[in-house]
């Protein structure tokens, strides 16, 4: 089953889909299903330890860079600069953030640039995530 910010930003994507953006699709949900196991505390990062997937993304991702604006931004940054209560978990509470803000992006059925702006900074975040 998809996770519901996938289906979004499926939805957003030009079609047909080319084999590069189901790559990236399918890779956004491996991704999703790992950061809410880490959330959730029932897993552990491992996203230093993809170098493939890592350079699937910011593949498909360089082309959008840029593409979204200061709101595009604010938006998603509002999700994810949140203050943590001191003795969290820096890794599960990161985790959070990142499944809280892909899970409130797909119940606004955000516009393309926001999902690009967010798959952008998880990209970002999941490359300095504490392990």
């Amino acid at each position: 089953m998809r996770h519901a910010l996938t289906a979004a930003v499926a939805r957003a994507m030009p079609h047909p889909l080319s084999p590069a953006a189901a790559s990236y699709l399918d890779l956004l949900d491996r991704r999703l299903a790992a950061v809410a196991a880490i959330a959730e505390g029932s897993a552990e990062p491992r996203f230093k330890e993809e170098p493939k997937a890592r350079a699937l993304g910011r593949r498909f991702l360089r082309p959008l860079e840029g593409t979204w604006d200061d709101g595009d931004e604010n938006l998603v940054r509002g999700y994810l600069d949140r203050w943590a209560p001191p003795g969290e978990d820096p890794a599960r509470e990161t985790a959070r953030r990142l499944t809280d803000a892909a899970n409130a992006l797909a119940r606004l059925e955000a516009r393309p640039a926001t999902f690009w702006c967010f798959l952008w900074q998880l990209e970002s975040m999941l490359e300095s995530l504490p392990t």
